[in-house]
């Protein structure tokens, strides 16, 4: 064979060798990219079904932040000095900062109402609910508001001086459901006033019971306030009891002396019939008249 020829074919030979080697690398690196591909795919289709759970999410707290907003409208943080005699509060903030409005004229400005949180004591970070207050006098930096509902005994004495926080409006399922509350509460404190009247008749009819009570155990056994005259009877002096064992004594002493003299007069009786015995035999004994 010529030398090209021989050239030509070791030539052939190493370029198959070489096809064969790059054939399997790129075989290699298509079967990492289809799957990278294939694990790209997975995570896209998981990104995207978490995407569209996100933007629901997110749809559905921006409907309820709105729904939130429109519900409890502005809110202010003012200083809050508390009446406790009257359960007026004063505020460091007024017209000024759209608390209200001031009267025009002759015209009358309908009363704002505002609703009133305090710092929970249990906890600084949360507030609780204080009350529905109506603004009575407005000046542009202080306000005097007055509570819409009268506060309930010992209420006013849980309002603490300081930053409170007053909201314009609040939501109305939140009004309906402190009105059925304060309502509850209302009647709890009727019922409870009812029970305590119930409790005061009863202690009533329980001292004038005992009253009785006592003053017929002192008829029995007698009482330390009787009068001891010895001109009334015993039973007022010493008691029905007293009285009864005194005469049960003198009953009994009485039994004795009937009962002794119903002996003597038995004796008395058996000596006569003796004496009309003996009587009789002599005269049996005497002689008899001649006729």
């Amino acid at each position: 064979m010529h030398k090209s020829g021989v050239v030509l074919v070791w030539f052939v030979a190493l370029t198959a060798v070489g096809a064969v080697m790059l054939t399997s690398k790129m075989l290699d690196v298509r079967g990492s990219w289809l799957r990278a591909v294939e694990k790209n795919k997975a995570q896209i289709e998981k990104n995207d079904t978490e995407l569209e759970s996100k933007e629901a999410e997110n749809k559905e707290l921006r409907s309820q932040l709105t729904r939130l907003m429109l519900g409890w409208n502005r809110y202010w943080d003012a200083k809050v000095t508390v009446n406790q005699q009257t359960g007026e509060i004063q505020l460091g903030i007024g017209g000024n900062q759209g608390l209200g409005s001031a009267q025009e004229g002759d015209e009358q400005v309908a009363q704002a109402v505002i609703f009133a949180f305090q710092p929970d004591p249990n906890s600084p970070a949360k507030v609780s609910y204080v009350g529905a207050f109506r603004v009575n006098a407005l000046e542009p930096n202080v306000a005097l508001l007055i509570p819409v509902t009268p506060p309930q005994p010992g209420e006013v004495a849980t309002w603490k001086n300081g930053t409170w926080r007053l909201r314009a409006l609040v939501p109305s399922q939140f009004i309906s459901a402190l009105r059925t509350l304060r309502d509850d509460l209302v009647e709890r404190n009727q019922q409870i006033k009812r029970k305590e009247d119930r409790i005061q008749d009863l202690n009533r009819l329980m001292a004038s019971a005992k009253q009785r009570l006592d003053a017929r155990v002192n008829e029995l056994i007698g009482s330390d306030k009787a009068p001891q005259d010895e001109i009334l009877p015993v039973e007022l002096r010493k008691g029905l009891v007293a009285g009864l064992e005194e005469e049960e004594q003198i009953r009994n002493q009485e039994f004795q002396v009937t009962d002794r003299l119903r002996r003597d007069l038995l004796n008395v009786y058996q000596k006569q019939r003796a004496l009309i015995d003996e009587v009789s035999n002599l005269t049996k004994k005497l002689p008899k008249e001649k006729e």
